[in-house]
């Protein structure tokens, strides 16, 4: 029997990420220009989340945003960044999933005159048509085992696992080659087949979107915890960076936090102790 004790009320938890909340959008200013002066004159190979799990990177001397998005666009708050200006240097956009915390256009809206490449899924054209109206952006429509070549980055596209129990939208992961290294970003997964990971190779490190089941987030053991840090760990990456937590603008119940993430660690340092299982959060750089 599924164990449903919780670890906080809605309410304590709802005071906490409304105090959460306050401080981030105080922050986020400073926050930003802290990670555009890191990205813009960075020399080795990292990335830098914007939010909860949307990526600045730089690999390869190639820069480039996955999902970029800010914390002013996701709580509708009035803008005060520039992002054209500040995200200027991109060589390209690439998009995985239509959803709110996923799917900035506001952002998007500001880069379509920037020269730079966008890769969309098919799904997504829809969602772009009135930005990208009498634009000529340069789209590329990545398919599922197709490489795509940015100078000396290729991504590799796949499928996502994003629908759970008939619910939920077509997304795109990535496969990221570069500098001799392998990292994966398999997006919001939801589904935790066997030997999905494991078919995409030797991996240095892939990105884990923490989910451990819907509603679920005030459970003292949410229930696909064990899924979740078995699907990571199984293709015995070199690194696992946990990200998607401190999604401020999710409810108490599907809000995922320090308290997870060291569920996460427990169970997979008893699942593969050889993976090195770190968190990444909001304004972190994370060496790659």
């Amino acid at each position: 029997m599924q164990n449903i004790t919780l670890r906080f009320s809605f309410e304590e938890q709802a005071a906490r990420v409304a105090q959460l909340t306050q401080v981030s959008v105080e922050g986020y200013p400073a926050l930003w220009e802290q990670m555009l002066a890191q990205w813009r004159t960075a020399q080795s190979d990292a990335a830098w989340l914007t939010y909860s799990a949307n990526y600045l990177l730089h690999t390869a001397g190639v820069r480039w945003a996955l999902d970029p998005l800010s914390l002013f666009s996701r709580l509708s708050l009035p803008n005060t960044l520039n992002f054209a200006k500040d995200l200027a240097p991109l060589d390209a956009v690439v998009l995985s999933h239509r959803h709110a915390d996923h799917l900035d256009l506001e952002l998007l809206s500001e880069l379509v005159d920037l020269p730079i490449l966008w890769i969309v899924p098919g799904f997504l054209l829809e969602d772009l048509k009135t930005i990208f109206r009498n634009k000529t952006p340069r789209v590329i429509l990545p398919r599922a085992g197709n490489p795509i070549k940015i100078k000396n980055l290729t991504l590799t596209p796949f499928k996502g696992l994003h629908f759970r129990d008939g619910h939920g939208v077509p997304e795109m992961g990535y496969l990221a080659e570069f500098s001799g290294k392998r990292w994966a970003f398999p997006g919001d997964t939801r589904v935790f087949p066997a030997q999905s990971l494991t078919k995409l190779g030797r991996l240095d490190g892939v990105f884990a979107h923490l989910w451990l089941g819907k509603k679920c987030a005030l459970h003292e053991t949410p229930p696909l915890l064990e899924e979740f840090c078995h699907f990571f760990t199984e293709p015995a990456p070199r690194r696992l960076v946990v990200t998607h937590m401190h999604e401020i603008a999710r409810k108490p119940d599907d809000f995922w936090d320090a308290s997870h993430f060291s569920q996460v660690y427990a169970k997979c340092q008893e699942l593969k102790p050889e993976v090195l299982v770190t968190p990444a959060w909001m304004g972190m750089s994370v060496e790659l």
